[in-house]
């Protein structure tokens, strides 16, 4: 996930020197020679050792969990659980009063989860997205928007209009807009933006239907 160079005078220098910047352990990253270099002769012409440093994500593994940890231990006792698939990184909080960390409508959760974002990426140079959960919080959160956003949707075919919803976050505008997408008559889009952002969850009469058909058409004719 990130590469980098060093150098010292011997091999063993410049991978200790690495170590000690970034609190690398042993089984933390990869490394690759680039120069063994040589103390030339009688001292001169010299020429220093080079290595190519390969962090893995274990070492991000490593660094979320103690951030967590620390920003987690005026909660009392909180079991931090870090798992990562490529450049995802997911969080799962567990133990008592898990209602705290979640926050009203969840937004101390996401609050959590946009420090610990931003923590790892500042470790990275490539981008690194960070999932934080709590008691399985986003699984209930997205049954219980799934419910709601079905009764909207009822509500705008019967009514032929619009509605906007609050402001949500990016996890929940995605499960809004999939499930408008099985609906031939409803559209969604959002508007605004964060942390105000919105869904609007809008009716669309037979015109449109037939002009988005005819825009699909046309396009797929030019392309």
């Amino acid at each position: 996930m990130r590469k980098l160079r060093a150098t010292g005078p011997t091999v063993t220098d410049a991978v200790e020197k690495v170590k000690k910047q970034l609190d690398l352990r042993d089984d933390e990253f990869e490394c690759a020679v680039v120069e063994k270099g040589s103390k030339g002769f009688f001292g001169l012409m010299a020429k220093e050792a080079v290595v190519e440093i390969t962090i893995k994500s274990d070492f991000y593994k490593r660094r979320l969990e103690q951030f967590m940890n620390h920003i987690l231990n005026t909660y009392g006792d909180i079991n931090v659980n870090v798992q990562y698939a490529g450049r995802r990184f997911s969080v799962e909080l567990e133990g008592r009063d898990l209602g705290r960390l979640i926050g009203k409508h969840g937004k101390t959760l996401a609050a959590l989860q946009h420090i610990a974002t931003i923590y790892l990426n500042r470790l990275s140079d490539t981008k690194l997205s960070v999932i934080v959960d709590a008691g399985e919080y986003r699984e209930r959160r997205k049954k219980s928007l799934e419910h709601m956003v079905r009764q909207v949707i009822d509500r705008v075919r019967s009514n032929k209009g619009k509605v906007v919803l609050d402001p949500m976050f990016a996890f929940e505008r995605r499960v809004v807009h999939e499930i408008a997408k099985s609906y031939r008559d409803i559209k969604s889009y959002s508007i605004g933006i964060e942390p105000y952002r919105k869904v609007v969850i809008e009716y669309c009469d037979s015109k449109d239907l037939l002009k988005s058909d005819q825009d699909f058409k046309s396009s797929v004719r030019g392309s």
